[in-house]
């Protein structure tokens, strides 16, 4: 064994087990929300002590924090991936749309738990704020992937990239709440629909 090899193996399982709090936590907030999980519940479910908790994370509010964090970069990373290569396509607009939605496709227990800390969040203020720094970041990069990709295609946008990611998200997160009920799909064809409608107005060759 290397000295290097003494070295990396706390921080692996320090990783590790921000992970497997992460999904514990996921689980918990989906399952009973996140104003009544406890750290305890998560705990227990990830099979970890308080004390490994506190070691990772200062508060249930920090540890959404890197959720949120690790959720989105999961999402925009699948979503810059299906961007790859749609300068090719016959309609590279709904090309995007196609490849786009069955990355957003929703994912329901993130959802849940997304919603469960905007209602907290209305209620705490230093929540909403935090929640808002965490959207601003999201909206930037998913600007920044638009930013990359209509060059590409030879198409120019009518609207700041910040503008259509805000707007993009909000049709997808509209859609995503009618289906969270009862999990119909009939919301996908009107986002699919909507989406194609915003970014065919949102670009001029």
């Amino acid at each position: 064994m290397t000295v290097e090899d003494v070295e990396t193996r706390p921080k692996r399982r320090r990783a590790d087990t921000v992970e497997r709090l992460l999904d514990a936590a996921l689980e918990t907030f989906a399952e009973v929300g996140f104003a009544a999980a406890s750290v305890e519940d998560i705990c227990r479910r990830g099979g970890f002590t308080r004390g490994a908790f506190y070691s990772s994370f200062r508060s249930k509010d920090e540890l959404f924090a890197a959720l949120f964090t690790r959720e989105t970069a999961r999402n925009l990373a699948r979503a810059e991936q299906q961007l790859v290569g749609i300068e090719h396509a016959a309609d590279p607009v709904a090309t995007a749309v196609e490849r786009c939605l069955s990355t957003l496709r929703a994912d329901r227990t993130w959802v849940l738990v997304l919603m469960e800390y905007r209602l907290h969040a209305a209620r705490h203020p230093e929540a909403a704020a935090a929640l808002r720094q965490h959207a601003d970041e999201m909206h930037a990069r998913l600007a920044a992937l638009i930013d990359a990709a209509a060059p590409r295609t030879g198409l120019r946008l009518t609207v700041s990239s910040d503008q259509l990611a805000r707007m993009i998200l909000a049709v997808h997160d509209g859609a995503v709440v009618q289906q969270l009920p009862d999990g119909r799909d009939d919301a996908a064809e009107l986002q699919r629909t909507a989406l194609l409608l915003l970014l065919r107005s949102a670009v001029t060759t």
